[in-house]
């Protein structure tokens, strides 16, 4: 496979834009005043596209899934010995770390300025946060960015793929995957027997961590080492491929939708939901990651940029959001102000994540 891939850089655009939409309009966002005027009717049915944005944090098993195929695919075609293994280590921590450092700073600098904002006043957990431990026992400190928590998972993934990649050598790559499902929903129903009686919301991190989010990333995994042994099936069959994708998404969220309270009171579905959308979205790249007639836009040059700045999108729009709902629009709260909190938050995110991109981010990489 191509190191560069124009239509997966279109997805991560997609995944980084996605969670932008669902902090600031779902229901639990920020701005959701516009949020009830997403409906619209056509053959008899009213069409809630809201609940798009309600699914917006779909975004980051997206990246998940993303990370697993494309780091996969260049371990794949190595021979994995220490040294590659210690430098493949050290480019995805020079990948994260500076962008995020940077933030770090600036928002411990707006601490100072604005009371609202997440405060860091012990040592340790200033230490923490620069070596990233959040969310993560024994402390389990809340981060101060609240989109942080995936980072530490995302870097314990880039820990543990090597030895997915080798041991996927030795078993086989069906094996580890199989094994991976099996790990992360036994976690998840752990999890549950372990807070049973409680609200799992409340331990999201839990049920989230590393073992519970395992057969996403390696669904990736897997799907690199599918797709280095076989080739694409014809457009006909990845047109239909597609289709079925795309009516299970919609019915894994209506499924989710119809039954969230109870999801979280512990409902069966609480440990295969996220496996099962894991797949999905798996069965979605495999069936664009060479473009159909009518997705091209996916690897068009508007969306290859996004895609590049993808990680400064994903870093820089929930604070932008925080100041606007605890300082400009503090008191507005109208769908027109929504709207207009969205508008001012895409322009302020795509010239932050530019600035990271361009003068942090890029210099590093090409350096590394």
């Amino acid at each position: 496979m191509q190191n560069f891939n124009p239509v997966l850089h279109g997805f991560r655009a997609s995944a980084a834009l996605a969670v932008l939409l669902f902090h600031w309009g779902s229901g639990i966002g920020f701005f959701p005043q516009a949020r009830a005027h997403m409906v619209i009717t056509g053959l008899n049915t009213d069409w809630d596209l809201g609940m798009l944005v309600d699914f917006g944090w779909l975004g980051v098993p997206v990246f998940f899934v993303l990370s697993g195929y494309l780091l996969a695919s260049q371990l794949l075609k190595q021979e994995l010995n220490q040294t590659r293994i210690l430098r493949f280590w050290l480019r995805r921590g020079l990948r994260i770390y500076p962008a995020y450092w940077l933030q770090l700073l600036l928002l411990l600098m707006l601490s100072q300025v604005f009371s609202f904002m997440p405060q860091l006043t012990a040592s340790a957990d200033i230490v923490r946060h620069v070596l990233l431990w959040v969310n993560l026992p024994p402390w389990m400190t809340t981060p101060m960015n609240a989109v942080w928590w995936t980072l530490p998972v995302e870097l314990s993934f880039y820990l543990l793929l090597p030895f997915l990649v080798l041991l996927s050598d030795r078993i086989g790559w069906l094996s580890v995957f199989i094994g991976a499902i099996v790990l992360t929903i036994g976690w998840r129903y752990s999890v549950m027997w372990l807070y049973a009686g409680e609200n799992y919301s409340a331990h999201q991190a839990v049920l989230d961590a590393v073992p519970g989010g395992l057969s996403t990333f390696c669904s990736g995994v897997a799907l690199a080492y599918l797709l280095a042994s076989k080739r694409l099936p014809t457009q006909p069959l990845r047109y239909l491929l597609l289709t079925v994708a795309v009516v299970l998404s919609y019915l894994m969220m209506v499924w989710l939708r119809s039954n969230l309270d109870s999801y979280w009171s512990g409902h069966w579905m609480l440990g295969v939901w996220n496996p099962i959308m894991a797949l999905i979205i798996c069965v979605l790249m495999f069936s664009l990651i060479r473009p159909l007639k009518g997705f091209q836009w996916l690897s068009s040059k508007p969306m290859i940029w996004l895609g590049n700045i993808s990680f400064g999108i994903y870093l820089w729009h929930y604070p932008l959001l925080m100041l606007l709902n605890r300082t400009i629009l503090s008191e507005w709260k109208s769908p027109l102000l929504s709207v207009l909190a969205l508008v001012v938050t895409l322009v302020g995110t795509l010239m932050l994540a530019s600035i990271s991109y361009y003068y942090v981010e890029k210099p590093i990489m090409k350096k590394r």
